[in-house]
């Protein structure tokens, strides 16, 4: 069952099934690699600050408003 990006615990791996929002916000998470089918994984963050992800060989943060929009699959942890 998919979850969104922020409630992902760390060190959790998972596959991008979804990206829900408008133009902008697909465009920005596509720019920073997180499309559907890839594989990230939740490097940190915690409270209300940025969700730290791996993806591929870069690391990324993303802003909580962003992190909720991606439905992710969880394929190990």
């Amino acid at each position: 069952m998919p979850v969104t990006l922020d409630r992902m615990k760390k060190g959790t791996r998972g596959r991008v099934v979804d990206v829900v929002g408008g133009h902008g916000a697909v465009g920005k998470l596509s720019a920073q690699g997180i499309v559907a089918g890839m594989v990230i994984e939740k490097a940190g963050g915690l409270g209300g600050g940025p969700v730290l992800l791996r993806v591929g060989g870069a690391q990324v943060a993303l802003g909580r408003g962003l992190a909720k929009r991606v439905l992710v699959e969880v394929i190990s942890a």
